[in-house]
């Protein structure tokens, strides 16, 4: 049997995805109560009704558009030995190069919803805390995952909410090397001590 590449699920896989596709790119810009139905629709080319058939409301189609990017999978899954550092870097050259930071600050932003409020929670938890639990192999490795993920939200927010003009001013580099060592004080003290 050959794969079909033509047909109405093919078609119906192709507008979800580009409803999705304008979606995370206005909620990302423009955040949740600035981004109407009407202009994902119009940027993706669909009529609203479709949008609302899809994915069930507007407040829906946020919650599976808000992720933090594929990169973040990456640096957690990376060598332990340098996780804090890596990841101070990720978060400082996404706010350089203005990517990655949409997701958390249309999330931020929208968290008085309590929808969004668990999406945010859980895609800390998914993302940031889970994977080093069974790799940190300690008996307090839940504690210390989810004070990780404590970390590098307030990083987070100082960055992409805040906007904390010192942090932005200063060299990328200078920044990993004081805040890196802080957050690889929780994931392996040992490593940070030397």
């Amino acid at each position: 049997m050959t794969a079909t590449t033509s047909g109405p699920g093919v078609r119906s896989a192709a507008v979800k995805q580009a409803i999705h596709t304008a979606a995370t790119r206005l909620f990302a810009e423009r955040g949740f109560a600035m981004t109407g139905v009407r202009e994902i629709a119009a940027e993706a080319g669909v009529n609203p009704a479709i949008v609302i058939r899809l994915f069930g409301s507007k407040e829906g189609l946020f919650l599976q558009s808000m992720t933090l990017p594929d990169e973040w999978k990456a640096v957690i899954d990376g060598p332990l030995d340098s996780l804090g550092r890596r990841t101070v870097r990720l978060i400082l050259e996404s706010r350089k190069s203005n990517s990655g930071g949409g997701a958390f600050s249309a999330l931020i932003r929208a968290s008085d919803r309590p929808e969004v409020q668990r999406k945010f929670q859980s895609t800390t938890h998914e993302v940031l805390a889970a994977p080093l639990i069974d790799r940190l192999g300690t008996d307090d490795a839940p504690l210390r995952a989810s004070l990780f993920a404590a970390q590098l939200s307030g990083l987070m927010l100082t960055v992409w909410i805040a906007e904390d003009p010192a942090v932005l001013a200063a060299e990328i580099d200078d920044v990993v090397d004081l805040y890196g060592p802080v957050l690889q004080a929780i994931v392996t003290p040992s490593i940070a001590e030397s």
